[in-house]
């Protein structure tokens, strides 16, 4: 089962907090081989309503 995993990441010109989806958390600073990966941590889907609900941005906010 995917989980949602939040993390820091430090990028050249900052540092940003973002989430990405894995078994285990165990791949997460695999994926960013040439940046600093910290505070992983376990935490509830962000987009799971999304998900369910169908969801979509209004015509005037979404990226075409």
């Amino acid at each position: 089962m995917t989980k949602c995993f939040e993390f820091k990441l430090q990028l050249p010109e900052k540092t940003i907090k973002t989430f990405v989806y894995s078994d285990t958390g165990k791949d997460i600073e695999s994926r960013f081989p040439n940046h600093k990966v910290s505070n992983i941590k376990e935490i509830p889907d962000p987009l799971k309503d999304v998900a369910e609900t169908g969801w979509k941005p209004k015509e005037k906010y979404a990226y075409k």
